[in-house]
């Protein structure tokens, strides 16, 4: 895959899938879209140095897995900077918004809030897990496809799993009774 038009071809095959990945890690449409470009640059320019150890998609997710970590070590550097009157501002912003908006049924809250509550339980699992198990239960990968894409041993997937799991349904249990 030496010329450009096989380099497109490669971006149409995981171009999508890469994304719903994106979207998992971030929850922002603009950064998951800088994010997947990001993660063809990089394996444009690193192409060469593949070894096809491993399957193409298997090293495209470990680029966007090390760009995330990227991130996250950006975001935790600028929150510590930030002023706290910038959240409290974004606090206001929302509850005036939530005032203005229509009630919708009251199941259509119930399953948006449950979703929610999901939502925010994976994002409050430590990076390595939420990692390990956006790449098993969403994009379906083996464990023996996230060790590689993570650069860690099986074991530690299965572990890591676990504890993911653990600590969603810990946070889960207050609205599904379990």
């Amino acid at each position: 895959m030496s010329t450009g038009n096989d380099f497109e071809k490669l971006v149409l095959v995981f171009e999508r899938r890469l994304y719903a990945l994106a979207m998992r890690l971030t929850g922002n449409p603009e950064e998951s879209a800088e994010m997947v470009q990001e993660t063809f640059v990089r394996a444009y320019k690193g192409w060469k140095k593949f070894r096809k150890e491993s399957q193409t998609y298997t090293w495209l997710y470990r680029i966007m897995i090390n760009l995330n970590k990227d991130r996250l070590a950006r975001i935790a550097r600028q929150k510590e900077r930030e002023v706290p009157i910038e959240a409290i501002k974004e606090i206001e912003k929302k509850s005036e918004s939530f005032t203005t908006t229509e009630i919708e049924p009251l199941k259509s809250v119930e399953s948006e809030e449950l979703q929610s509550q999901i939502q925010q339980a994976i994002d409050a699992l430590p990076t390595g897990y939420k990692e390990c198990l956006v790449l098993r239960e969403v994009e379906g990968l083996t464990y023996q496809e996230i060790a590689e894409v993570m650069e860690i041993t099986e074991e530690a997937v299965r572990s890591r799993l676990a504890r993911a799991r653990q600590q969603v349904r810990q946070r889960l249990a207050p609205y599904l009774k379990i």
